[in-house]
């Protein structure tokens, strides 16, 4: 069995651009005439102009990611989804965790059979083919979309858990530049972190079994870990249950897949940085993993735009990636698919 798949990551056969959520959201601040520096505005209505011109034309795709995680319930929600859903005209990507999920699967079925290489589909990352689904969206007169969720409790959930993983990754890596582990080490620990949490959350989730305790969000902790041993079952996995699962996700079958890989990356090279984490880095490491892949050209903030190049990850899937302040590249390409 070799323990160092191929693995080779398909994107759409149109270009594909990704916009990271705070471009989203000051596109949307440009529209409603809100101040901003100038040259911000120019590049912003720029990108602006090409999108709307591009896509409608079918030249171009721009899919949403589960991004409202980012702006529901905050200033501007409606607005915000507004323009997401009329720039992209309904194209959605997956939600990250089934993109992952779905990756995961595609490596459990690698490894057992000891295939050689691995080929990542587009619809592992979309909802059938997106080139298909601009042509449908371009037939259309409207563009219908569902609002995010907004229930009180799971944003309340939400926003908490989102503060709580915040605090835990800054302690750490204080930690870890405190004792000067390397991005080289971290990354290395990094590749059994999804397979030691899963072990802990069904430790815990048995405990609470075992005491008679119904917790519906425990539950919800280790509904990944029962389809993944009900998957596993299925193609004959072995050692079976955990312990067979915990030996994939541990292998490079698992972490070579694209989606894996670049959380890891970007998991370490937060986690052994200078900088402090700022609220939307982790979320970012998220949404970046399923973006870079998947698409051809992606925006992001200056800081995540610098890490992906310092490690390499553009190059390695194929991506241009730019920030803001150095869009022009972007305009390049875009200018020629007129």
């Amino acid at each position: 069995m070799s323990d160092k798949p191929k693995v080779v990551c398909e994107k759409p056969k149109l270009p594909t651009v990704w916009l990271d959520t705070s471009v989203i959201i000051k596109l949307t601040k440009v529209e409603r005439g809100e101040k901003l520096q100038q040259i911000e505005v120019d590049r912003l209505t720029r990108l602006r102009t090409l999108v709307q011109e591009l896509v409608p034309a079918g030249k171009l795709i721009f899919p949403q990611s589960d991004q409202e995680e980012e702006y529901v319930a905050k200033r501007l929600d409606p607005e915000i989804h507004r323009d997401f859903l009329g720039l992209s005209l309904g194209i959605n990507m997956k939600h990250r965790q089934g993109i992952f999920d779905w990756q995961a699967q595609l490596g459990m079925e690698a490894y057992v059979e000891g295939v050689d290489a691995i080929t990542v589909g587009v619809d592992a990352f979309c909802h059938g083919d997106p080139v298909e689904q601009l042509e449908q969206a371009r037939q259309r007169n409207i563009v219908i979309g569902g609002h995010p969720i907004r229930l009180p409790e799971i944003l309340a959930r939400r926003d908490a858990a989102n503060v709580k993983v915040l605090e835990v990754w800054e302690q750490l890596r204080q930690e870890f530049v405190a004792k000067k582990v390397t991005y080289e080490q971290q990354l290395e620990s990094e590749k059994c972190g999804y397979a030691d949490a899963l072990a802990y959350k069904v430790e815990e989730w048995e405990k609470k079994l075992a005491a008679g305790i119904s917790d519906f969000w425990a539950f919800m902790d280790v509904q990944g870990f029962l389809m993944f041993r009900a998957v596993w079952k299925d193609l004959g996995g072995k050692p079976e249950g955990l312990e067979g699962l915990h030996k994939y996700f541990c292998s490079d079958y698992h972490n070579n897949l694209p989606t894996p890989k670049i959380g890891n990356q970007l998991g370490a090279d937060l986690l052994t940085g200078n900088a402090v984490i700022q609220s939307g880095d982790v979320m970012d490491v998220g949404l970046l993993s399923i973006a870079v892949p998947a698409c051809h050209y992606v925006v992001t903030d200056k800081r995540q735009c610098d890490r992906i190049k310092r490690r390499g990850i553009d190059k390695e899937w194929g991506t241009e990636v730019y920030s803001m302040s150095e869009i022009d590249g972007l305009f390049e390409r875009l200018e020629k698919l007129r």
